[in-house]
């Protein structure tokens, strides 16, 4: 009888305790809630279901410089880049690779930049900054969402803004600035 007592007693205890199961949980609730409130606007954004302002309001707030100028006024190309009238002079940014996080990978955007503009001499000048605009450009373009990026919309907002970061970087005023910013190529994998 007193086998019995022994295998009963030490067969009786199996499973979790009441306290290891609650800390368990406990746990369990402050990752997620701490990975979905890192992680909670980019998924939201991505199934479109996430509120993003548009960029022109984003951008508008901006000033550059103590000009008066608003970042508004340099976001949209200036009229006329296409009239055969005006002669247009280029700068060659060149060729970026950017490494974005996205769903726990590392995907890339590779783009070539290139500037334009009305003036010859200012867009000599322009030449001059392109180590500070490569700068300007990387650490940007590092900040974008992979998702954003990867739609002809993303792509076209996100070429005018680089417009806006470029007048910026090169203190750009009403008169003389980048006319606009074009994509020479654009591959994202």
């Amino acid at each position: 009888m007193s086998d019995d007592v022994e295998v009963e007693a030490t067969t009786a205890k199996k499973g979790l305790s009441p306290l290891v199961a609650a800390l368990i949980g406990g746990l369990s609730l402050v990752i997620g809630y701490g990975a979905g409130a890192l992680t909670g606007g980019p998924v939201l954004a991505m199934v479109g279901l996430g509120e993003e302002a548009p960029v022109e309001e984003m951008v508008a707030a901006d000033p550059v410089e103590d000009t008066g100028v608003k970042a508004a006024d340099l976001f949209q190309p200036m009229d006329g880049v296409f009239d055969p009238e005006k002669k247009r002079f280029y700068a060659e940014v060149g060729e970026l690779l950017i490494g974005l996080q996205h769903r726990g990978a590392t995907r890339h955007l590779q783009l070539t930049v290139q500037l334009v503009g009305h003036d010859q001499k200012y867009m000599k000048s322009v030449e001059n900054d392109v180590p500070a605009i490569r700068n300007g450009l990387l650490v940007f373009l590092n900040q974008q969402e992979f998702s954003r990026v990867n739609t002809y919309e993303g792509r076209e907002s996100l070429r005018r803004e680089t417009l806006v970061r470029v007048n910026e970087i090169i203190g750009a005023t009403a008169e003389s600035r980048v006319a606009d910013v074009y994509f020479t190529s654009y591959i994202t994998q």
